[in-house]
Parts: C-alpha cells; structure tokens; sequence
C-alpha cells in the first residue's frame, strides 16, 4: 500500500514539474528578445546603474519610474544634461518600469543593471520631462554582458557566439 502512495506521489511531482517547465517555455516564448544590436543601436544613452528608489508608481498602467544611481555611461553621455542630473549629478530619474511592451522591466531597490534608455517623449507630458525611459529590456551586470555591450557600441563583433553587433 505504501509503494502506491509512493508512486502516486512520485508521478504527481513528475507531472508538476513538467507543467512548470512548459509553462517557463512558453512564457519566455511569448516575449522574444530584440537582438543585443538593435537594442543598442535604438537607444541614445547606455549605461549602469544601481536603482536607489522606486516612485511614482502608476496603479492604472501598473507602470513606475525609478531613481538611479549611474555607474558608468557606455553610450551617450553627452545627451545627459543638467537638468536630469539628480543629487548632485550622479542620479537619473528612469520610467518605463512595468511596461509590457519590454520583457524584463521589474527591478527592486538595490538592483544593478545595464539599462538601455531614450529621452521621454514630450507627448508623454511634463511630468516626464526630465526623465529617461527604458527602451528595451534590462540586462543583469555580469563581465560577459558588460563587454557584449561595450562591443556593440564600439561596433565590434562581441565575444559572445550568436549576438550580432557588426555596424
């Protein structure tokens, strides 16, 4: 009786964890990635940073900016002027968190990421106006990601087999 309660159980997890494995599949399916260059190659400034605070949460859009501090700018820091400088120079205020249009976009305090970002659009109103936004997904720091994207917007071919970066 007992090696049937055992079996029975043993299937149930089977069964389970292959539904979790499906359904992780088929989530990643549903949001394709843009490749690594056109990603860079569409946004204006590239940088690192370290997500200080989250504000402004929208709860109609499920949508939040957040305050960041930079890190390191690997493109476009000439279009980075005094007027979204925050604290000193050092923090950007950055929107778009939670926008379903881009796959991974949910950061928490402390996190720190490679962001890709565009000036607001003047339509999105001035409450926008001295913010950045998120133009794609964020990528986590690790030296492979870091020097992927140092590649792509050097416009040499990146280290990494399969991501094109070639301008």
């Amino acid at each position: 009786m007992g090696s049937h309660r055992t079996l029975a159980t043993g299937r149930t997890v089977l069964l389970v964890a292959g539904l979790l494995v499906a359904l992780g599949h088929r989530c990643a399916a549903s949001c394709p990635e843009r490749e690594l260059e056109d990603r860079e190659e569409e946004a204006n400034i590239v940088l690192t940073g370290t997500v200080d605070e989250i504000i402004n949460m929208d709860p109609v859009h499920n949508t939040y900016s957040c305050k960041v501090r930079v890190w390191r700018y690997l493109k476009g820091k000439t279009n980075i002027n005094r007027e979204i400088l925050l604290d000193g120079g050092n923090k950007l205020m950055i929107g778009g968190f939670g926008n379903p249009g881009i796959c991974d976009n949910q950061v928490a305090t402390g996190d720190t990421r490679i962001f890709f970002l565009n000036p607001a659009k003047e339509e999105m109103g001035p409450e926008h106006k001295n913010e950045l936004m998120l133009n794609s997904s964020l990528m986590r720091i690790t030296l492979r990601n870091l020097e992927d994207v140092e590649h792509c917007v050097e416009g040499k071919q990146p280290l990494v087999n399969g991501i094109t970066c070639l301008s």
